[in-house]
């Protein structure tokens, strides 16, 4: 059976939102072992660092922002089902179309503003108001990226639902 060019764009984003998990599984992992480290060096050591709290919240950032795309196209979003469970297929097939087009919307909405943000850092050469004076430039790519990924997952997952499945 020949896929459709959905389902091979859609297979594509499938691998970069997996890629995207990785990454965000081997970013959650080195702030992890970082809070340990300022945690022993705080308490035993007495020798706290500057760097760690503030970068492993940014690092949550990316974590966050790399890992959405991913749990939309393997369902892990928390959904509220107690009265979908009751709604016919015919039903719950109208009920994912409404929510997929006001999910979109909103990750539009998403993508243009921390497309916004993001430029006005840039331009204004934003930094954190902290020691480490971090660049927003660095940062806040993380967003727009994640947001780009998310948007384009949602409609392809949409697409691919509604297009090849016959209710």
């Amino acid at each position: 059976m020949k896929k459709s060019k959905i389902e091979v764009i859609y297979g594509a984003f499938k691998k970069i939102n997996s890629v995207c998990a990785t990454i965000s599984g081997l970013i959650l992992l080195f702030a992890s072992m970082s809070i340990f480290v300022d945690i022993i060096l705080r308490y035993f050591f007495r020798k706290p660092t500057i760097w760690i709290t503030e970068t492993s919240t940014y690092l949550f950032l990316y974590i966050i922002f790399f890992v959405t795309s991913y749990a939309l196209q393997e369902d892990y979003h928390i959904k509220a089902t107690f009265f979908y469970d009751f709604l016919s297929d015919r039903a719950k097939r109208m009920v994912g179309l409404i929510t997929s087009i006001f999910s979109i919307i909103f990750v539009f909405v998403m993508l243009v503003q921390t497309s916004r943000m993001t430029w006005h850092a840039i331009e204004g050469n934003w930094t954190s108001p902290t020691v480490l004076n971090v660049p927003f430039a660095y940062v806040y790519p993380a967003m727009v990226f994640g947001s780009f990924m998310l948007f384009v997952t949602y409609i392809l997952k949409a697409l691919n639902e509604f297009l090849t499945k016959k209710t």
